[in-house]
């Protein structure tokens, strides 16, 4: 019962647009299920909303249990409406704001809808007119396929590059080094072979791609490339493989763009020209000149002079008029400071302030048109609006009774830590310095050299370098952030074999799978780090998380309780009707089917 009491609480915002609908609904002859005060839940309210939920959902319910727990949940939500209603919160002045707020910005997303977006039809015609007259953007560049290979290592670009020129195949090798990870350039993961790209594919690689179309097809770039992308510097070897030509795009294949584009020129049109007419049916006057104008930027160095504040214009000057209301300068201040502090940049000097102006304007044009349509008598508007307001009800009454009424102390959280600590022990942990390849017999030829002298430190930093390693440590030279045993759950055998080492000791080269790719180590442990037990101080925020979670499910629990017993709440599971089960239509076998049409044919032979 519990882990309904609190689902019913704890996601009410979540479902109470499910449950609510249905209150005040009486059925005189339906099996009650549920009463709570004056108030019952029937069967057939109960199967009404299970049949409205997705069908995913309504699988969770098709049983008896599920439909007590609904029912439940279902009852227990309906009662706590009922008690904000009986709190007035159905007449606070606030939520009532918020629900206008709500329905006119609704009214005016409909309302655009109507004379916008349902007004605008688009024909074949307006489509390839657009086209003809924009074809220029349909251009699609001059493209070009290049195989690379690109190291982070000018010596071993240059190693590379020499092997090509004394004959070395460059698909070959540039096949072989991507396999291994250790090319970086565009065309890795994909045997160094790039897909077509434009001048403006790559910006931030400019050397790369105008020496790449400054080649033939076929033309392999005679020196290094150097290419600095950020920090780093890449060293390439690339040749262009083909050259595919700028071309004009056909309306065919362009034609969902070229819609969309036309759908969004004749929507601003109409909105445009909609708006204008709207300005003309309610008498719209404008005052930009009563937007005074931004101070003069005082020079460096130079304080700022002391004026008297001017008197003309006046801060409530007015800025703009509709009809019989007025948008003043103090309103659009006002508004500009309450927005987040990103949006108040844009509305902070005058050319802001008279766009904001004009936002306003149309804002309320639509607002009013709204109303002269009587969108907020709107059917769908009004359910919603409902529906919003019930939200409103319940977030406010459960900040009164629960969130309002809890209180931490420091003795509560000493005593949570208390009785929580072993949740708050740092685990073990060590620190590894790796060397972690693709290529197992490169990597078995560098453990021959760390067994034969190599400084172990130098080459993991020598092989991290140049981009060849793919460990934890990568990037850091081949040395590992702490971890603890938990720390890497898809590399157990790199886990385990890491905390099996002593301090110092270097492991074998040993295989570690990772998804569909393999990978082969060397490591180190370079330390170890004691489990240890982590004091308040520093978990304070955390444990204050977790007992106001506590106090607020007991508050919760304690809150329902008194509820129900206040409204004599009563569930009479035991009067829930067994569920239909639909049965699936059988299927005939060949030779019901042929009974079938005999009987028929000798049925019309009678009538006959």
């Amino acid at each position: 019962m519990r882990k309904s009491i609190l689902l019913g609480l704890l996601f009410l915002m979540v479902f109470v647009t499910l449950f609510v609908n249905g209150c005040g609904q009486k059925a005189s002859k339906d099996v009650v299920l549920a009463s709570f005060g004056k108030h019952t839940v029937t069967a057939s309210e109960l199967e009404k909303e299970i049949s409205e939920l997705p069908e995913w959902k309504q699988d969770k319910y098709k049983d008896k249990a599920g439909r007590e727990e609904y029912l439940t949940l279902m009852a227990e939500s309906r009662m706590i409406l009922q008690v904000a209603k009986d709190n007035k919160l159905d007449k606070d002045a606030e939520i009532d704001k918020q629900v206008k707020d709500f329905v006119e910005e609704t009214m005016r997303d409909k309302i655009v809808e109507m004379e916008v977006d349902n007004k605008i039809k688009i024909s074949d015609l307006d489509i390839e007119k657009y086209y003809a007259e924009h074809k220029e953007d349909y251009v699609e560049p001059d493209r070009i396929v290049v195989t690379e290979i690109t190291f982070k290592d000018e010596a071993k670009a240059r190693e590379v590059f020499d092997q090509i020129k004394n004959g070395a195949n460059l698909d070959e090798l540039a096949k072989e080094i991507d396999s291994k990870g250790e090319s970086f350039g565009p065309g890795a993961g994909n045997a160094g072979k790039t897909r077509p790209f434009s001048r403006d594919s790559y910006s931030s690689a400019k050397t790369f791609v105008d020496t790449a179309f400054s080649l033939k097809p076929g033309e392999m770039y005679d020196d290094v490339l150097v290419q600095p992308i950020g920090d780093e510097t890449y060293y390439m070897i690339i040749r262009q493989d083909e050259f595919m030509a700028s071309r004009q795009q056909e309306l065919s294949e362009v034609k969902d763009d070229v819609k969309r584009k036309v759908e969004n020129d004749m929507k601003e049109r109409r909105r445009e020209n909609w708006i204008n007419q709207l300005k003309q049916d309610y008498k719209v006057e404008v005052f930009e000149n009563n937007i005074p104008a931004d101070p003069e930027p005082q020079p460096e160095g130079q304080e700022e002079e002391v004026k008297e504040p001017a008197s003309n214009p006046a801060t409530d000057a007015i800025l703009a008029k509709i009809g019989k209301e007025t948008i003043t300068l103090n309103q659009i201040n006002k508004n500009i400071s309450e927005m987040q502090a990103w949006k108040q940049d844009r509305y902070k000097d005058q050319e802001g302030k008279k766009k904001y102006l004009n936002e306003l304007i149309e804002e309320r044009l639509l607002t009013l048109a709204g109303y002269d349509r009587k969108l907020n008598e709107d059917p769908e508007i009004t359910r919603q609006a409902k529906e919003y307001k019930d939200q409103l009800m319940l977030k406010e009454l459960v900040k009164r009774e629960v969130d309002d009424k809890i209180k931490i102390e420091q003795s509560d959280l000493e005593k949570y830590y208390n009785e929580h600590k072993e949740e708050y022990v740092e685990p073990e942990k060590i620190v590894v310095t790796e060397i972690t390849l693709k290529d197992e017999e490169r990597a078995k030829e560098l453990y021959e050299e760390i067994k034969n002298g190599k400084d172990f430190t130098e080459l993991a930093k020598e092989i991290d370098a140049k981009g060849e390693s793919f460990g934890p440590g990568m990037g850091r030279e081949g040395k590992t952030n702490p971890f603890s045993r938990q720390s890497y759950s898809s590399a157990k055998e790199f886990t385990e074999i890491a905390f099996n080492l002593k301090v110092g000791e270097i492991s074998e080269v040993f295989t570690q799978p990772m998804g569909p790719n393999t990978f082969y180590m060397i490591i180190r442990k370079d330390e170890e780090i004691p489990s240890y037990q982590k004091e308040l101080s520093e978990v304070e925020d955390d444990v204050r998380r977790e007992t106001e979670r506590e106090k607020k499910r007991a508050r919760i629990e304690e809150w329902l309780a008194e509820m129900k017993k206040n409204m004599k709440f009563q569930l009479f599971a035991d009067r829930i009707p067994e569920p239909v089960i639909k049965e699936e239509p059988k299927e005939e076998s060949k030779e019901e089917t042929q009974e079938k049409k005999d009987a028929d044919s000798s049925t019309q032979e009678k009538q006959e």
